[in-house]
């Protein structure tokens, strides 16, 4: 199976999510593979991963400079969890690809000889809508939609659901939604229940029912090298335990 966190608009948590969500799935004796698709290696990062570290990326393997299983890693201190890396030079993968035949399709064909090995793969997906963000959706069976609770998220769910509609009809993603996260809901702000309610209302079925509480822990875990859920008993860590075990299920019900 292939989680993907997945927005083309960028600070909305994709990375908290797709590296809480794997090590949680990891605790519970899965498999797990996390694939860091951002240039400036978030997840990897997020991990202990340091950007000088000279093993293969992802972007060797896109390359085909690298068969797929050398460029995975063990992570680190979590048991179950393997990754593999970002890189910088997926800035201008675009261009690497230039002459290549359908590159949105690459991810996929990169992918499927792991999905032998894992359980679980687990995408953090890159922001904008370069050949590895549109390649997400091929790649993945299912999507998870981080937004932020705020007005502007609001506009951009709307946005981004037409634009998923809209490639999903043009047969140009398979990925389903598995559900729209509310991250780094503050209640304290006093437009936040109403764009709660209102994102909720208009996707009454899709919203996840867990939300991310905003959470200083979450800005501080990157630092020490490890997901939030293994750095401090914190909302969020909390909140993400609860996604992932909504998750499981949600996903389970959709299999039957």
């Amino acid at each position: 199976m292939i989680i993907a966190a997945f927005n083309p608009k960028g600070g909305v948590g994709k990375t908290t999510t797709a590296v809480n969500v794997a090590t949680v799935l990891a605790d519970n004796s899965k498999s797990v593979l996390l694939v860091d698709l951002e240039a400036d290696l978030n997840s990897s990062i997020s991990l202990g991963v340091r950007p000088g570290d000279a093993q293969r990326s992802i972007v060797d393997v896109m390359l085909n400079s690298s068969r797929p299983s050398d460029a995975v890693r063990p992570v680190d201190g979590i048991g179950n969890l393997s990754l593999i890396a970002g890189a910088p030079a997926l800035a201008s993968l675009d261009q690497a690809l230039r002459n290549v035949r359908q590159p949105e399709r690459r991810l996929a064909d990169v992918l499927r000889p792991l999905e032998r090995e894992f359980d679980v793969i687990v995408l953090d997906a890159p922001a904008g809508f370069g050949v590895m963000s549109v390649s997400v959706p091929y790649a993945a069976q299912h999507l998870i939609l981080p937004i932020r609770a705020e007005y502007l998220g609001l506009e951009s769910l709307a946005q981004l659901l037409r634009w998923y509609r809209d490639l999903r009809a043009a047969r140009r993603a398979t990925a389903d939604v598995a559900g729209i996260l509310l991250t780094m809901v503050d209640y304290r702000r006093q437009a936040t229940r109403e764009i709660v309610e209102i994102i909720r209302t208009h996707n009454r079925h899709g919203v996840l029912r867990t939300e991310i509480p905003l959470d200083p822990r979450v800005a501080e875990a990157p630092s020490h090298g490890v997901p939030v859920v293994h750095y401090a008993r914190s909302r969020a860590a909390n909140a993400y335990i609860q996604l992932t075990d909504e998750l499981r299920k949600r996903l389970a019900r959709q299999r039957r």
